[in-house]
C-alpha cells in the first residue's frame, strides 16, 4: 500500500474497520490495489445471504466457479442463508424447462468445468448408489437444490445456516448430504463435518399450506447430532429416528452438548413424541414448540397435553424463554371448535409457575386463561420472574380475531390492575396478534355496539400502558420479542425472524425496550447487512 496513512493504522484497527463495512463498500474497496483486495476477501465472502424466492442458480454456480479454481476461499464463508424471506407474500411461478432451469443450456456452455468439478465432488463423497443418481441428476438438469446444497458441503468453516422451507420438500438434499457426512462412508474432507457450526435452520419458514405427506425423514436425524449448535430451528415432519418407544434402545443418541435453543417449527409430530425428545436435551435455556394439527388431534392434545407439559416442567429449571403454539391445517379450520366447558384448559392452569427462571413467554389465550365459561386470572397462571408477555391468537377463527384481541384486551387490563398492587413488579412488555385500526374499522361494516366497546378498551389501554410506562404492542411486526426466543438475521437494515414477519430495524417503535433488542437482535457478523438480492462476492473477481 506504499506510503499511505493505511501502512500506518495498526492492523487490528484495519481488521475491525473492514468488520463493519457493508458489502458494497467491501467490493468498492477490493477493487483499489491487490494489496488492499488481499485483507478484504476475507470479510467479502464472509456471509452469503440470496433471497429463495427465485433460486439464484447462476449466483451459485457463479461461487462454486470460484471456489473450484481458489479453494481456500470456502474457508472465509462463514454465514449462509438461503430462505425465502417473504414467506408471506405469493412465490412467483418459474417456468422450469425439462433442462433444469430457464437458460440452463447456455449455463451449461458457460460453466462447463464447473460441472464437471460438481460430479467429480459427489463421486468423491462416495455416497451410496440410491443416492448418487438422484444427485447425478439434479447436477444435469440444474436443480438449484441439488446445486445449492453441494456448495453448502465444503464450507469447513460454517458458523450458521438458514436454508429454506423448500430444501425439506424438494427432495432433501441438506439434511441427506449432512447424514452421510456424519454417518457415511465420506473420505476425511471430501464433505465438511460442520464441526463449528453454532446455529441452523432447516425449513423452520414453513407455511401451514404447504404441508404435505411422503417427506423423507431420515434428513431431520443428522441435525440433532452437531455439538457446537447452540441454536437450532427446524421444521420437523416427525421425530421418527429420534426418539424410540418405552424398552427400546436407539441406535445413535443425540449429540447436542451445547444446545441452548431449540425451534420447533409447525410439527404434526405427537406431543408424546416431542416430549421424549426433550427429555434428551438438559440445557435448554430458550425452547418454541409449535403444533400443528388435524382437528382431532388438537383436541386430543387439548384435553391430555400432561406428557408434553410434564417434559417441559422437567427442562423448565433452566428455561428463560418459552414460547408453545397450537396451530390447526388449514383443511380444518372451518370446522374446528373448542367445546365450551368450565373445564376448558385446567390441565395448563399454572404450569408456568413450575419454570423458576422464566423471563419471556409466548402462548395462545385459550392456553393462559382456558375457554370455559368462567376464565382463569393472569395474575395467577404468571410466575413472578417474567419480565414480556405475548398472547397468540392460535384456535381462533380468522372471523373471531376482533373478539379475541377484545378477550386478550381484557384480560390484560385485569392483570394490570393487580400490578398496581404490586403483582409482578418485572413484568413490563405485553404483546398480542392484534389488528391494525385501519384492517379493523374495513372489518366493520356498521360499528355496532361491541365494535365501539372494543375500540374503545383497546385505546384505554394504550394510554393507561403509556402513562404507566408499560410497552403494549399489538402484533408481532411491532414487537422485537414477536416469538421471544428466536433469533434475528439482518439483510439490509432488515430484520428477519423467520417464520414470523419481516420488520425493518428503522420502523421499530421508539419505545421498544433496548432489552430485547440486545437480547435477541445478534447480526451473525457485521457482512450480513448485505441485500439478498445483492451480486455475489465471485463479481469482485
Amino acid at each position: 500500500m506504499g506510503s499511505t496513512p493505511l501502512t500506518r493504522l495498526p492492523c487490528d484497527c484495519w481488521v475491525q474497520i473492514l468488520e463493519y463495512l457493508p458489502k458494497q463498500d467491501l467490493n468498492n474497496l477490493s477493487r483499489v490495489s491487490h494489496d488492499i483486495r488481499d485483507s478484504t476477501e476475507l470479510f467479502l465472502y464472509r456471509g452469503i445471504h440470496w433471497d429463495w424466492r427465485n433460486p439464484p442458480t447462476p449466483k451459485i454456480l457463479a461461487l462454486l466457479r470460484t471456489i473450484s479454481e481458489r479453494p481456500e476461499l470456502a474457508g472465509y464463508i462463514w454465514h449462509v442463508s438461503f430462505v425465502w424471506w417473504d414467506v408471506g407474500s405469493e412465490r412467483t411461478k418459474v417456468a422450469r424447462p425439462k433442462g433444469g432451469v430457464a437458460g440452463w443450456a447456455k449455463m451449461m456452455l458457460q460453466f462447463r468445468p464447473t460441472l464437471r468439478w460438481s460430479r467429480k465432488v459427489v463421486r468423491n463423497a462416495k455416497y451410496p448408489s440410491k443416492f448418487i443418481t438422484r444427485w447425478l441428476t439434479g447436477l444435469f438438469d440444474g436443480d438449484p437444490y441439488a446445486y445449492a446444497t453441494l456448495l453448502i458441503s465444503q464450507l469447513h468453516n460454517l458458523r450458521s445456516l438458514r436454508l429454506d422451507f423448500s430444501f425439506v420438500l424438494e427432495g432433501g438434499f441438506p439434511g441427506e448430504m449432512l447424514h452421510h457426512s456424519l454417518f457415511g462412508d465420506a473420505p476425511p474432507g471430501a464433505l465438511s463435518r460442520f464441526s463449528k457450526l453454532e446455529m441452523a435452520d432447516y425449513g423452520s419458514n414453513l407455511p401451514l399450506s404447504e404441508f404435505r405427506d411422503g417427506i423423507k425423514t431420515c434428513q431431520f436425524i443428522p441435525w440433532f447430532h452437531l455439538p457446537s449448535l447452540h441454536t437450532l430451528e427446524i421444521w420437523l415432519h416427525n421425530v421418527e429416528g429420534l426418539c424410540v418407544s418405552p424398552g427400546q434402545t436407539p441406535r445413535r443418541s443425540l449429540n447436542l452438548p451445547n444446545l441452548r435453543s431449540l425451534v420447533i417449527a409447525k410439527t404434526r409430530a405427537p406431543p408424546e413424541d416431542i416430549a421424549t425428545l426433550l427429555f434428551q436435551l438438559p440445557c435448554l435455556e430458550s425452547l418454541h414448540v409449535g403444533l400443528a394439527y388435524k382437528c382431532r388431534a388438537t383436541g386430543e392434545f387439548l384435553w391430555e397435553p400432561e406428557c408434553l407439559l410434564h417434559a417441559l416442567q422437567i427442562r423448565g429449571q433452566l428455561i428463560k424463554d418459552l414460547s408453545l403454539n397450537v396451530e390447526i391445517l388449514p383443511c380444518c379450520r372451518e370446522t374446528f371448535l373448542l367445546s365450551p366447558t368450565d373445564e376448558g384448559g385446567k390441565p395448563f392452569r399454572g404450569f408456568l409457575n413450575e419454570f423458576p427462571k422464566l423471563k419471556t413467554v409466548s402462548l395462545p389465550l385459550h392456553l393462559l386463561i382456558g375457554w370455559g365459561r368462567h376464565p382463569f386470572k393472569l395474575r395467577d397462571v404468571l410466575p413472578s420472574t417474567l419480565e414480556a408477555l405475548h398472547i397468540s391468537s392460535d384456535l381462533w377463527l380468522e372471523v373471531d380475531w376482533m373478539v379475541f384481541e377484545y378477550e386478550a384486551l381484557k384480560a390484560l387490563e385485569i392483570l394490570m390492575r393487580h400490578k398496581e398492587r404490586g403483582s409482578h413488579p418485572s413484568l413490563k412488555t405485553f404483546s398480542y396478534h392484534g389488528v391494525h385500526m385501519s384492517d379493523a374499522e374495513r372489518g366493520l361494516g356498521s360499528v355496532d355496539e361491541f365494535n365501539y366497546r372494543y375500540l374503545i378498551k383497546r385505546e384505554a389501554l394504550n394510554l393507561f400502558c403509556c402513562r404507566q410506562g408499560y410497552n403494549l404492542f399489538p402484533r408481532y411486526s411491532d414487537c422485537a420479542n414477536g416469538f421471544m426466543a428466536k433469533s434475528v438475521t439482518f439483510v439490509d437494515n432488515v430484520a428477519h425472524w423467520l417464520p414470523w414477519p419481516i420488520v425493518r430495524v428503522d420502523e421499530l417503535p421508539a419505545s421498544m425496550p433496548r432489552y430485547f433488542i440486545s437480547k435477541l437482535v445478534r447480526p451473525l457478523n457485521a457482512n450480513t447487512n448485505s441485500n439478498p438480492n445483492d451480486a455475489n462476492p465471485t463479481d469482485a473477481n
